[in-house]
């Protein structure tokens, strides 16, 4: 069987851009009821930032740090991570966060005859437009941001709604100081690599036997996404209120607001999206939320039983959940020490 590094670069399907399509979802906060005055965004915070302090998970003289992410964040922020360099140059691993990869049983050949099928997945079905696909009220709604961001871009009009949706998040963050650009993630993997650790993938991978099949049955499915679209254009109109106030909070390390501002958690509306769908069922891609939560558990695992040190990457509101992935690590009777009970303890001794 191919590794998950060798399909993902080549034969990886953009049904896995859905998963990322998430995090908009799962931010955007409740739209204000008519007559409510809606509070502009704080100013985002720049220069040098601490960021957050870190989680420790450790059992029998093994430990893991836990580096809590988020996006979008600053900018222009300038992140203060000598301290997680210093962790990752005696460390033996670091973790990636966790995702969903797509990946097909193929060789190089059958990776190549792919191209062909994966054409235009992200547009809608029988050259529909969006004006045609979403009900007035939305496509007015997606008309007056679209004008604001993406004016002189025509063919984002023939996407489907999430991909639509994407594209316009991203055009919007670049004018709000917000960046997703997974900036913290680089810097620690630029470390890891200077130090020679090893950076192992967490994804939970579904495999498909008959890619070009999958791509053909996504090409013609009816995904109900305009939920979805609906979440991406309810952030923009609160000015990335949350998403400011969530950044500001990871950059200086106030970790009481970000637990504030994570716990309100909302549904994954993009990926429940294309979850909900016979296509879905049909290949598989069921409780995809939970696959990704072990295939992570199953990777920290086994880091914290071969490594005597580790460091791993793990978004915020995954970690702050009642039932989030630390919570996961600590039923298996792992021992996780939060920031704080950290402090308490080094004050005391």
């Amino acid at each position: 069987m191919q590794t998950a590094s060798r399909f993902r670069s080549f034969a990886v399907l953009p049904l896995a851009m859905l998963a990322t399509l998430g995090t908009f979802a799962q931010t955007a906060p409740q739209r204000p009821s008519p007559g409510t005055a809606v509070t502009l965004a704080p100013v985002v915070v720049s220069g040098v930032l601490p960021g957050p302090a870190l989680w420790k998970v450790s059992r029998d003289g093994h430990v893991m740090w836990v580096l809590g992410i988020t996006s979008p964040l600053p900018k222009d922020m300038q992140w203060e991570s000598s301290k997680v360099e210093q962790l990752i140059a005696s460390s033996q691993q670091v973790l990636k966060p966790p995702g969903m990869g797509i990946g097909a049983n193929v060789g190089l050949w059958g990776r190549l005859s792919l191209i062909p099928s994966m054409m235009g997945l992200e547009k809608l079905p029988d050259g529909q437009t969006l004006q045609q696909a979403l009900p007035p009220e939305l496509y007015n709604r997606w008309l007056v941001q679209k004008n604001k961001y993406l004016q002189n871009n025509g063919s984002v009009d023939r996407l489907r709604p999430s991909f639509a949706g994407k594209k316009l998040y991203s055009a919007a963050l670049s004018q709000s100081g917000l960046t997703d650009n997974r900036t913290v993630e680089r810097v620690v993997y630029a470390a890891a690599k200077r130090s020679k650790v090893a950076v192992t993938d967490t994804l939970y991978v579904l495999m498909l036997d008959n890619p070009n099949q999958a791509a053909r049955q996504f090409k013609k499915a009816s995904i109900d996404d305009q939920q979805c679209l609906r979440g991406i254009l309810d952030a923009i109109d609160q000015d990335f209120l949350q998403a400011t106030e969530r950044a500001n909070a990871w950059a200086t390390g106030d970790l009481q607001t970000l637990s504030k501002v994570l716990s309100a958690r909302q549904q994954d509306a993009c990926l429940s999206a294309i979850g909900s769908t016979s296509f879905a069922k049909t290949i598989g891609m069921t409780d995809i939320s939970n696959q990704i939560q072990q295939a992570w558990v199953k990777a920290a695992e086994a880091a914290l039983k071969e490594a005597p040190q580790s460091v791993a990457l793990l978004p915020m509101d995954l970690m702050v959940a009642g039932n989030g992935y630390l919570k996961a690590l600590e039923s298996r009777g792992y021992t996780v020490e939060s920031p704080e009970s950290l402090t308490e303890s080094n004050a005391g001794q």
